[in-house]
């Protein structure tokens, strides 16, 4: 619960915030800011570049996230939700953050906020009832690559089409 907490907390911190922007920010920047951040994220999640935007670089010790009887990951779950205190490996979850600052509403940030939350929920829980954490990894490792990349595509996708469609 506090993983999507945590995300909501953010997202409607970011409508909020946007709220403030959005009516002295053109239309026409507001669409570019956000298709220029779904295409630069896109190409890192391709490969095409190495630049990390700021975020913690300490990872959540592995005994933490494997202690617990309902995943120890979730003990940070509020932090975690937030992306504010743990180790984000993609430069993923700027994209949605982008969008909803520049662009959503209510309701689509705390349906961003809720869907980021419960995709954090879902790896540490993925993990913990895999039963077995080493299978999972190596699962993940070996399909790590295309499931950024459609993630990263679907979410281009759905910041695109938020700027693009009326």
């Amino acid at each position: 619960m506090g993983l999507i907490t945590g995300a909501v907390t953010i997202a409607t911190l970011a409508v909020t915030l946007g709220s403030l922007l959005r009516p002295v920010e053109p239309r026409p920047v507001q669409t570019g800011l956000v298709l220029a951040a779904a295409l630069f994220v896109l190409a890192g999640e391709c490969g095409l570049h190495r630049i990390a935007l700021p975020h913690r670089r300490a990872q959540v010790p592995s005994m933490v996230i494997a202690a617990g009887s309902d995943a120890g990951a979730l003990r940070f779950g509020f932090e975690m939700g937030c992306g504010v205190r743990t180790h984000m490996p993609s430069n993923l979850p700027y994209l949605p953050l982008v969008t909803v600052l520049l662009v959503s509403s209510w309701l689509a940030a705390l349906a961003t906020g809720l869907g980021f939350g419960l995709g954090r929920a879902a790896m540490a829980l993925g993990r913990h009832y895999s039963r077995d954490g080493t299978w999972w990894d190596h699962q993940w490792r070996r399909h790590e690559r295309a499931l950024r990349i459609a993630l990263a595509l679907a979410a281009a996708l759905l910041a695109s089409a938020l700027v693009l469609l009326p």
